[in-house]
């Protein structure tokens, strides 16, 4: 009698555990629902850190309605300066010297492991490696530009420095892209005076050893000014259909020693160490002086840029540019310009390109390109706690 009541009580215990792992497992089904499939960062205003959302949704679609309000407070948690890739997030805690790095979760982000970063108080842009390393570019409060390259994974410092490159006589280099192509660094930068003045007229390309970080090689031209956009988290270069590499040389208000440079694409051939000579596509020609920055990689040969005017008038059109045919197709006039606090606003997912542009106070209106239609529609409405000069993130992570 005992043992069959030992048996019952046995018996109870197991189906118990058995149905709490059931319900385990249907409230993290559930969690994952919550998620959504796409993640919208929110920064409610220009360079505000106190009012940053973070909300999941499921379709980018027209008819869909983002609102702001269901989103997670992420108030404090990011820097101007934010890196995303499918899996994490990462951003420079300026004040303490400290990169951080966040998983996506119900929440929004959520902090993990972080790495004390020396001589950082700004992130120019980051590149990846071999073997899960990043190199990451920034420069400090005395304009000196250096470098770290991170085991992603652990979250350990590899290698810290500063690229010995040859810069205009009395300024200090700037970088502004790398990429990693053939298994050599491709580092495009300029240079500047003490305080940011007296830009050098001079694009650089310099071809290192991603290893040693030894230059291999370093070219320049003056047909242009400075290459990449120079403004934080813009567009800067993208490889095209035939590998070779765009460079956009944007001076706005880079320009320095050289006021009348074009804003510009500058083409660096598949395997070739510098800049190509017989191709410049000047942007700036086509748009009679008007700068452009760049918002996303649209097409394999084609972009969606944004002009702006310096000095500002807070209005962008928008444009798709076909570098192989070197043409102009407007695609949107007279909207606010983008904000600055956390780049581009655009990117690719889902196999189309997509572009964030705020309207009024509490509105912003998701554009998505379409390669195979060569179209332009509008997607998902964001409404809430915005302005003209909120800055959007947009991810779809794994």
């Amino acid at each position: 009698m005992k043992l069959k009541r030992f048996n019952s009580y046995t018996k109870y215990c197991v189906l118990s555990f058995i149905a709490l792992i059931a319900f385990a497992c249907r409230s993290e089904k559930s969690k994952d629902q919550q998620r959504g499939k796409y993640l919208l960062i929110i920064n409610g205003e220009k360079g505000s850190r106190d009012k940053d959302q973070a909300v999941w949704f499921d379709s980018l679609d027209s008819g869909a309605v983002i609102n702001v309000g269901d989103g997670a407070d992420i108030s404090g948690k990011l820097g101007s300066a934010v890196i995303l890739r499918d899996s994490f997030a990462l951003s420079l805690d300026k004040k303490m010297g400290v990169l951080q790095k966040f998983i996506y979760t119900i929440e929004g982000l959520t902090a993990t492991t972080s790495l004390q970063l020396a001589g950082f108080e700004y992130i120019s842009y980051a590149a990846d490696l071999d073997s899960g390393r990043m190199l990451i570019s920034g420069r400090n409060n005395q304009n000196i530009s250096r470098y770290a390259v991170i085991d992603m994974q652990s979250m350990r410092l590899l290698k810290t420095g500063i690229f010995k490159l040859p810069v205009a006589k009395g300024q200090s280099l700037s970088d502004n892209f790398g990429v990693l192509g053939d298994k050599k660094l491709y580092i495009g930068y300029s240079s500047f005076g003490a305080d940011y003045d007296q830009c050098s007229d001079t694009a650089y390309l310099a071809v290192l050893d991603p290893e040693g970080m030894k230059p291999l090689s370093v070219s320049r031209d003056t047909r242009s000014a400075f290459p990449g956009a120079g403004v934080n988290g813009m567009f800067s270069f993208f490889k095209g259909p035939d590998h070779d590499l765009y460079v956009l040389t944007s001076p706005v208000f880079y320009h320095g020693n050289h006021p009348i440079a074009p804003t510009a694409f500058y083409r660096i051939g598949k395997g070739k160490t510098d800049f190509d000579k017989d191709y410049l596509f000047n942007l700036s020609e086509k748009l009679k002086g008007m700068h452009l920055l760049g918002i996303a990689q649209a097409a394999p040969g084609k972009v969606v840029l944004a002009t702006i005017a310096y000095p500002s008038t807070g209005k962008s059109d928008y444009y798709l540019a076909d570098v192989k045919q070197q043409t102009l197709r407007l695609l949107l006039k007279d909207q606010y310009q983008p904000s600055f606090v956390w780049g581009t606003s655009g990117g690719n997912l889902a196999g189309q390109a997509y572009f964030i542009v705020n309207n009024n106070e509490g509105s912003a209106q998701l554009y998505l390109y379409d390669v195979h239609s060569d179209k332009l529609k509008k997607g998902a409405l964001i409404q809430g706690k915005i302005s003209p000069k909120s800055s959007y993130l947009l991810i779809s992570p794994k």
